[in-house]
């Protein structure tokens, strides 16, 4: 059984099958490729027009599609859109996918699904109301092990992939060390990207 098969999705969440598995999984967590106009795209946010063809985000499905699914889909010895699955990896697809997760988290603010600043967070934690903790990667030791704390006891998950700076520009406020997200379709979004982002990350850097 792959490892689609084995997780656990989000009720209701649209379901697709990977071209070089063949397991199904969540929409949100597959790569969406698209044929537009003969050319085979990558499809960062799932909205090109036309039938879309969906890879696991794990090195060894996009090695395959790379080898074989690929070329069923173009009729064609090369996909077009790199020179290898490495490259493809290293040099658009985890670029993609972190420009990706930074429009989550824009659009996470902007629709008010995405809370800023330790009161708000804390609030939303006491009335059970967060989904996930998103804590800067620079956060002090015991500030980091505060929020941890206050995750497990609520079982929530603490995502986060950059300094307290970074979520500061983004948003146009002062350093930002702890946000929270809300349920809801960008929070799926957003925790799913980074697991991909994650695991990519650290299946390109092993030897």
């Amino acid at each position: 059984m792959s490892d689609l098969n084995q997780q656990e999705n989000t009720p209701h969440s649209p379901q697709r099958r990977c071209i070089s598995c063949r397991g199904n999984g969540a929409k949100y967590d597959l790569l969406r490729f698209a044929l537009v106009e003969g050319t085979l795209c990558f499809d960062l946010r799932k909205k090109l027009p036309g039938r879309g063809y969906y890879v696991c985000a794990k090195k060894s499905c996009i090695e395959a599609a790379f080898q074989k699914g690929f070329k069923r889909v173009t009729k064609s010895a090369s996909s077009g859109l790199a020179e290898n699955a490495e490259s493809f990896i290293r040099d658009i697809l985890i670029p993609g996918l972190r420009k990706r997760y930074s429009e989550c988290l824009l659009a996470g603010y902007q629709s008010h699904a995405l809370l800023l600043g330790a009161d708000s967070v804390e609030d939303a934690a006491r009335s059970d109301s967060l989904a996930a903790y998103v804590i800067a990667t620079d956060a002090s030791e015991s500030t980091s092990n505060k929020y941890r704390s206050n995750a497990a006891r609520k079982n929530l998950p603490c995502l986060g992939l950059y300094d307290r700076s970074f979520y500061g520009r983004l948003f146009g406020k002062s350093d930002k060390v702890v946000l929270g997200w809300l349920p809801g379709h960008l929070y799926e979004e957003f925790s799913s990207l980074e697991a991909s982002i994650r695991r990519l990350e650290s299946e390109i850097t092993q030897k």
